[in-house]
């Protein structure tokens, strides 16, 4: 990424500072009070999620600009009405999908190509399904083929079996629920997929608000199950993208099988 960086910082070609400003500069894009980590897609296999809750409307459509200036794509979670209204007006030239309170934004129609997994994605209620839909969005646009099986929760026993036949050719699986949040523990319980569990603010009254599924999921008594914040839908999406391109070995946004390695 800045090998001839450094080789001009070896030839004595820029100085230690100089050096430091330049590999700053390839991976952020700095103004007055925005920070944004451009290359974090490279380093991590995942790319930086501008958070919209908190700033300032000008704050959201200067990095949404930033980011499809330098990358093509910007992905703005937690999005309200007003912000989602002025990047639709400012960028209405451009590709917009949302899902819930999460939209991207693209130069280019097509989303990646689908190379890098296959996700099963599960909703214990149909109150669950704009969380599922925001990080199913998010897989779709890094090249992973979504499955989904929703209002597949525990009040109908029969209903997780039928979401686990749905989505048993997934590479993993991602399973929503708010109430008292027991399907991420069930389907665990009877796959031996990788299971990311994501507790919803569904629910009221004692442990209302997501605080009763979270807790469940933490205390579940299945090995192994991954559990992550209350609503956190690009936590789930990441953490997915890492394991799917770990054990598909892709790197720089290519599988081996796309570059000729491994081949069977």
């Amino acid at each position: 990424m800045f090998e001839d960086v450094l080789r001009s910082f070896l030839e004595g070609k820029i100085s230690l500072s100089e050096t430091e400003q330049v590999i700053l500069r390839r991976f952020y894009e700095k103004t007055e009070e925005l920070f944004l980590d451009l290359e974090r897609d490279k380093r991590q296999g995942f790319p930086e999620v501008i958070f919209a809750a908190g700033k300032t409307v000008d704050h959201v459509l200067s990095a949404v600009g930033k980011f499809l200036e330098k990358k093509g794509i910007a992905f703005v979670s937690n999005v309200d009405d007003e912000k989602k209204n002025a990047i639709k007006s400012r960028f209405g030239n451009h590709h917009i999908k949302e899902a819930g309170r999460l939209l991207v934004i693209k130069k280019e129609k097509n989303s990646l190509e689908k190379t890098i997994g296959t996700v099963g994605v599960i909703t214990a209620g149909t109150s669950d399904v704009p969380f599922a839909e925001e990080t199913s969005l998010i897989l779709e646009e890094l090249g992973v083929l979504v499955k989904k099986s929703y209002d597949a929760g525990v009040a109908g026993m029969h209903r997780p079996f039928y979401a686990l036949k749905r989505t048993k050719d997934s590479d993993l699986l991602i399973v929503f629920a708010g109430m008292e949040g027991v399907l991420p523990s069930l389907i665990a319980s009877a796959t031996d997929l990788p299971v990311i569990a994501v507790p919803t603010p569904v629910g009221y009254g004692f442990g209302g608000n997501g605080i009763g599924a979270l807790t469940t999921m933490l205390q579940s008594c299945v090995a192994g199950l991954l559990v992550v914040n209350i609503g956190n839908t690009v936590g789930a999406a990441a953490a997915a993208v890492r394991i799917l391109r770990k054990i598909r070995g892709v790197q720089g946004g290519k599988s081996a099988r796309d570059s000729g390695v491994n081949k069977e």
